[in-house]
């Protein structure tokens, strides 16, 4: 149970977090849900075609109009949805690049290979001291840029399981509605 000390100071907390200030955090902030468009009402996405004769197989079935313009906009949305999370993972399984820029990680990674090489080869051009210093440094930089790549792919696939799990349970709701 949260105290009442605790509860005041999360509503003054609360209070001061009023969202990005820099109009930059801001554009970005307002792209939050276009990046995958999941959040999008299924009439206005290209899935909308296919609600005019989904819900007329409804109505077939003996729903209302209503009843099956609803169901059949849950049904596009899981539809969508399963389609985003599918593609995202052949994706990955065939190889796609994590991110849509991940070659300055590679060039990072090369510039850190060719440093050490220099370095093993005492190559009259390096000091071997300053060049595995700089190694390091480039391989470091492109390994973390690497792991922010990777949770990013991560946080991308958790989102697209976070609305799958939405659809399918709005859907569950809605076919257990239209059959009471």
């Amino acid at each position: 149970m949260t105290s009442p000390r605790q509860r005041a100071a999360n509503r003054a907390n609360a209070v001061r977090s009023t969202g990005p200030k820099s109009h930059q955090g801001k554009i970005k902030a307002s792209l939050n849900a276009t990046k995958h468009a999941l959040t999008k009402p299924v009439d206005t996405s290209p899935w909308g075609k296919y609600l005019d004769s989904i819900c007329d197989l409804l109505v077939a079935e003996g729903l209302e109009q209503g009843e099956a313009q609803d169901l059949a906009k849950k049904i596009l949305d899981y539809e969508r949805n399963a389609e985003y999370q599918r593609k995202r993972f052949i994706d990955l399984r065939e190889g796609a690049p994590l991110c849509e820029d991940p070659p300055e990680i590679f060039a990072d990674l090369w510039v850190a290979d060719r440093l050490d090489r220099g370095a093993k080869n005492k190559n009259p051009l390096f000091e071997e001291k300053l060049d595995k210093e700089i190694a390091k440094f480039f391989r470091r930089v492109a390994e973390g840029r690497l792991i922010q790549v990777q949770n990013e792919a991560i946080k991308t696939l958790r989102n697209a399981d976070r609305h799958l799990r939405r659809s399918a349970l709005q859907l569950f709701k809605a076919l257990r509605f239209s059959e009471a």
